[in-house]
């Protein structure tokens, strides 16, 4: 009998944990309707680029008559490319090519391109989809320069970027980036997520921010709270991913060289202003853009400010 319940409990253990870890997660969703996505990308001009895993992503085109600089831009983790709409916008009026890429399984491609909504696999390296997309635009001859600007995860993103890629870029642009942010996962939905990174990796878990994390400004937060195309949850895959940039750059972020403008909102709750000062400390090649009366998301409440001070360093920084 005691056999018997020594070999009993290990299992019922095994169970409930079981059980508990995967009430963190979900099933992937069927992602936004294709009318949705067709909303999204009524009158932009749309191109794409070949993945290292021969998929198609698409991207918003900006193009200009003249051989200006260049602007790719990466978005958040939850959200795409139509965040920074005007932004983009303003910065082709001055003359800019600007080119919006949305990562796989955010924005526009989705399962409507064969990818999962929120979800990139292990094998599916995010930092190599952003290299051929910066080597394509490089070799077409049409740019004098280019500038990585990345709005928070999409910094984080940037600057693992131009750590495992030196000299592919000419320039950072962080906005409100998520190098060290306030917000984070519980300890046990942490637990769930490297659980299912090897059993389940494509299982959703939550994004811990809420839509008046990003702006207070009513028109604002209704487009964020009502964005059919916005993620709530991404996979445990993508997230190990994620943790990787963050261990790349806690051991290679000092080998991020490229000239940074850096951005920063007095009152974001998404991102930790002192820590993000202090990873940038030592870095020669830096200027710091303080907005102390704005929240995260600057790019939608300060869009002129904000394009018209990008354009400012670019234009002075050495070519």
């Amino acid at each position: 009998m005691q056999s018997h319940l020594s070999t009993a409990a290990p299992r019922a253990l095994a169970v409930f944990i079981a059980a508990w870890l995967s009430a963190c997660g979900s099933p992937p969703g069927p992602g936004p309707t294709q009318a949705q996505i067709d909303q999204r990308t009524l009158g932009l001009h749309i191109d794409t680029y070949r993945a290292p895993d021969g998929k198609d992503l698409a991207y918003v085109t900006r193009q200009s008559s003249t051989r200006h600089p260049a602007f790719i831009y990466v978005h958040g983790i939850e959200s795409h490319s139509g965040w920074f709409d005007e932004a983009a916008r303003l910065l082709n009026r001055r003359g800019y090519p600007v080119f919006c890429l949305d990562r796989r399984g955010s924005g526009i491609n989705r399962e409507n391109r064969g990818f999962i909504s929120g979800h990139a696999a292990r094998k599916n390296d995010l930092l190599e989809d952003l290299h051929l997309a910066v080597r394509e635009l490089r070799s077409s001859g049409k740019v004098s320069q280019i500038y990585l600007i990345g709005l928070s995860w999409g910094g984080k993103y940037a600057v693992a970027y131009d750590v495992r890629h030196p000299r592919e870029i000419d320039g950072l642009v962080l906005i409100t980036p998520g190098i060290k942010p306030k917000v984070d996962l519980k300890p046990a939905e942490k637990a769930a997520v490297f659980t299912d990174a090897i059993f389940a990796p494509q299982r959703q878990h939550r994004i811990p921010i809420q839509p008046e994390m990003f702006t207070t400004t009513p028109r604002f937060l209704s487009y964020i709270t009502n964005d059919p195309l916005r993620l709530h949850t991404v996979s445990a895959a993508f997230l190990m991913q994620s943790r990787s940039m963050d261990k790349l750059l806690d051991q290679h972020g000092d080998e991020s060289r490229a000239p940074a403008l850096l951005f920063l909102a007095g009152h974001d709750r998404i991102i930790d202003n002192g820590e993000t000062r202090r990873f940038f400390a030592h870095r020669q090649n830096l200027k710091i853009i303080d907005y102390p009366d704005q929240t995260h998301s600057i790019q939608l409440d300060a869009p002129e400010r904000l394009t018209r001070d990008i354009l400012a360093w670019v234009e002075t920084n050495p070519r």
